[in-house]
Parts: structure tokens; C-alpha cells; sequence
């Protein structure tokens, strides 16, 4: 399967096989987006992006039969919603009067899809079931196909972004537990360029998710206007400084204290954000130095730039929090197991750290090529290595069966 992901930054690209033992990734590509072409999960300028993604898919020889999309977004609606019992053909019919309730936007011009996951009997014995309402705007889709068919290319499923990040990271989530131990929920953090996303789940069942209009380029663009420097500058500045964190700060994953150093020094080279040119290729930095000069008292120290993060990426923490007050609202009890932390912004130095200090919950920052086998003839393992985090939503894309 052929899995293509549209971000704000970067276009993904995924060519994953099926095989008898699991999974095998053929080859990938990223490519950086035409500045301004893709915001918020919604393509701006149609042309652009084709021409980026064909120059992508020719240069790395991306072909497969069956393709796939994602779309995402404040306006793609997912909703855990309880109907009375009914047949499929009655539950298809009957959420046209439903969904209104639900969809703030003309149901004429968008998509409706509708799922039944359980069945249950009311205290009066009344027979009801509980459904997983998915809407969105036909246009979402309607830009994504016209740049697929700019590169000849005819998608054949569209799914959502929430799906394809549970099944990329469906092996680090928390079996369902029983009533006396409350609703047991992993916390999936996707954190891109653009957007933040965040997906709830009781074992391998969706129960929340939302998009926060927020990420790591509004990070940026704070140092961009507070400093007065050109948006890559700022970019390279902001990955190389990352969040300041007190001495005493102890790292909590939930891995070993030796993979734990062994992960650091990792992500220490995948910190130091060699960007990528337009064909998905590293290109060197401008050196930055960041340090005091007796000549000019007005350069930033790096305590300064690490200032001017942490109050751009706690702008995101504040709504991550209210989204899960706003959970906690609706159940019993919930129990937070652990943010399954993925995307570009894992780049940032210190970040995980940062999650577990504010939220007090365990952080993984999740591999999707976990059980993955890699076509190494055809992949640089340590660009691919890098990079693996913001492939997240393209690998579970790829993964849906056909």
C-alpha cells in the first residue's frame, strides 16, 4: 500500500508490503512543503504541491496500485455517539437526522461515515448501541484527489488521521480494563508543524480525538518576531536549543535507564535537524552561534531562545490540558496511562522530558517502525532513523488493509 501524508511542512510517503510475518517498508520519501501551501490540513495551493510530490515520487520511484490518504483538521468531526438498536441499513439511514447534532457545517457538501462498536441494555432493559460518527467536508478530500490526479495517481481509500495513528503505534497501547479499575486511556500526542493532534483511546477503541491549531512552527514564528531573523534561522535555533530543564529534572520513560542513554544519544544527532532541501535530501545548516559578544549585548543567549520556546510549546500544553479536563468530564473515572508522543516536533530537545514534569504521565516517545522489516537496498537506515516520528501517520496509512 501507497500512503501519502499532507503536512504543513513536509509531504510523507510510504510504500509498506504486507507480509506472512508482518510488515516490510519497500521505500519512503519526505519532501519540504511550498511554504504556505498546506495549513491546517488544508491544501492552499493544489498546483504546488503537485509539482513537490511529483518531483518526490519519480525521484524515489513511489508506485503501488493501492493508494491511500489521510485527512485531518478542526473540521474532520469524530463523535462516540449512543442511538437505539438497529440494523446497518437503519443506522446509515437514521444518522442523516443524527448528525446535525453533531456536525456544525452543511451536511450536503461533506462525508458521513458511521460505525457500531457495542452493543448495551439500559437499566429499563431498552436496547441500545454505541457509534463512532465520522464527518468532514467533501473538500478536505476533494483537495487531496485533485493533487493526486495532478500526478496520476487514483487514491482508493480515505481515511482519518486518528486511525492511522493507532494502528502505527497499536503495540504500546494499554489493554481495555474492567469497570473497577475505571476507563483506562492512552493519550496518542501527534505533533506536527501546523497541528496537534490528540487521540484517545481505551485499549484498541477510539474514544477522543481533536485537533489543536497549534505546533512547532508557531514556536518559530515566536522567535521569528521576537528576535527579527528568517524562519529557518529561528527553525534551526529552536531544534538546537530546545526546552531548558532544571538540573535536578530526572528522565522518566518507561524504558531502561540504559536504553534511556542510548535513546539520548540518539536523539542528540536527530536534535542537531539537518534540514531537507526540496527533494527529501539533508542539506548543511548556517551555523548559528548562539553566545554573548562584549560588541553587542543584544545578541540572544541560549537561555533567552530556550525562554521564548518553552512559552510557544506551553501555549500547545495549555490546550492539551483542557482537551483532557474536558474527557474527564464525561466518565467516572479516568486513568491516564501514557502520551505515546510522536511527530516532527519529537526533534525538539527535551520535549518528553517536558510532557512527563507538566502532565505527570508517562511518556514514550514511539517508534512506528517498531516489527517493521526495512528494504535496506533501498533506504539509508540513519536518515531514515531521523526522521522515523513524523513518518507516523503515513506507516499507519499504509497498514490499513486493502
Amino acid at each position: 500500500m501507497l500512503a501519502i501524508d499532507f503536512g504543513a511542512r513536509s509531504i510523507k510517503v510510504v510504500k509498506l508490503n504486507k507480509t506472512g510475518s508482518g510488515y516490510y517498508l519497500d521505500n519512503y520519501g519526505i519532501v519540504l512543503t511550498p511554504p504556505g501551501t498546506i495549513l491546517h490540513g488544508e491544501i492552499k495551493d493544489v498546483d504546488a504541491v503537485s509539482q513537490a510530490l511529483n518531483k518526490l515520487l519519480h525521484k524515489k520511484r513511489l508506485y503501488d496500485k493501492g493508494n491511500i490518504i489521510a485527512i485531518t483538521g478542526q473540521k474532520v468531526i469524530v463523535r462516540e455517539i449512543t442511538t437505539p438498536l438497529m440494523t446497518e441499513k437503519e443506522l446509515s439511514e437514521g444518522i442523516q437526522w443524527e448528525a446535525p447534532k453533531y456536525v456544525p457545517y452543511d451536511l450536503k457538501e461533506s462525508l458521513l461515515d458511521v460505525k457500531k462498536i457495542e452493543e448495551l441494555e439500559e437499566k429499563e432493559g431498552t436496547k441500545m448501541m454505541k457509534v463512532l460518527l465520522v464527518a468532514a467536508p467533501r473538500s478536505l478530500v476533494d483537495q487531496q484527489i485533485a493533487v493526486l490526479k495532478n500526478v496520476k495517481i487514483q487514491p482508493r481509500v480515505v481515511d482519518i488521521m486518528a486511525n492511522a495513528q493507532i494502528r502505527a503505534f497499536e503495540s504500546y497501547l494499554t489493554p481495555a480494563a474492567g469497570d473497577e479499575d475505571g476507563t483506562m486511556i492512552d493519550i496518542i500526542l501527534s505533533m506536527g508543524a501546523s497541528t496537534t493532534e490528540i487521540t484517545l483511546m481505551e485499549g484498541d477503541r477510539l474514544k477522543f480525538t481533536r485537533t489543536i491549531l497549534k505546533g512547532g512552527g508557531d514556536v518559530t514564528e515566536s522567535i521569528v518576531k521576537k528576535l527579527g531573523i528568517p524562519f529557518q534561522e529561528a527553525e534551526t535555533l529552536k531544534r538546537r536549543v530546545g526546552l531548558s530543564l532544571p538540573e535536578e529534572t530526572i528522565i522518566t520513560e518507561s524504558i531502561s535507564k540504559k536504553e534511556t542513554e542510548e535513546t539520548e544519544e540518539k536523539e542528540e544527532d536527530v536534535n542537531v535537524n539537518v534540514p531537507l532541501n526540496q527533494a527529501g535530501e539533508e542539506q548543511d545548516s548556517p551555523e548559528i552561534k548562539i553566545k554573548e559578544k562584549e560588541e553587542d549585548i543584544s545578541t540572544p543567549t541560549e537561555e533567552e531562545i530556550a525562554d521564548i520556546v518553552k512559552a510557544g510549546v506551553n501555549e500547545i500544553f495549555n490546550e492539551i490540558r483542557k482537551s483532557l479536563n474536558y474527557f474527564k468530564t464525561q466518565y467516572q473515572k479516568v486513568n491516564y496511562q501514557s502520551i505515546i508522543l510522536c511527530g516532527g516536533m519529537t526533534q525538539l530537545p527535551n520535549l518528553g522530558q517536558m510532557l512527563k514534569k507538566q502532565f505527570g504521565i508517562t511518556v514514550v516517545i514511539a517508534n512506528p517502525l517498531k516489527g517493521i522489516s526495512i528494504n535496506e537496498r533501498n533506504i539509508d537506515i540513519d536518515h531514515l532513523d531521523k526522521y522515523k516520528s513524523a513518518l507516523a501517520t503515513a506507516i499507519g496509512l499504509a497498514k490499513r488493509e486493502r
